[in-house]
């Protein structure tokens, strides 16, 4: 219990990084798609989303919404390599 309660006064340092690194795969990624576009939008929504709570010290918020940023992420450069493959 008590490990996971310290996890929660931690800002998700990692976890910002590993999606804005997976954002900013995907953006390098040749090819137009206009799903992998609306999952680009989405992941940087959520990563605006994860740096605003995380200004609140909200970090169980911050750490999901990361999470939810570097999937979004991953999932646009899976549909751009399909794409151009």
């Amino acid at each position: 219990m008590f490990i996971l309660a310290s996890c929660a006064l931690k800002p998700p340092v990692q976890e910002m990084s590993d999606a804005r690194s997976a954002i900013k795969m995907a953006h390098a990624l040749p090819g137009e798609e206009s799903r992998a576009d609306a999952y680009l939008k989405s992941a940087e929504t959520a990563l605006d989303e994860a740096a605003a709570a995380i200004g609140t010290e909200h970090y169980d918020r911050a750490r999901a919404k990361a999470l939810e940023a570097k999937r979004n992420a991953q999932e646009a450069a899976r549909i751009k390599q399909r794409k151009h493959q």
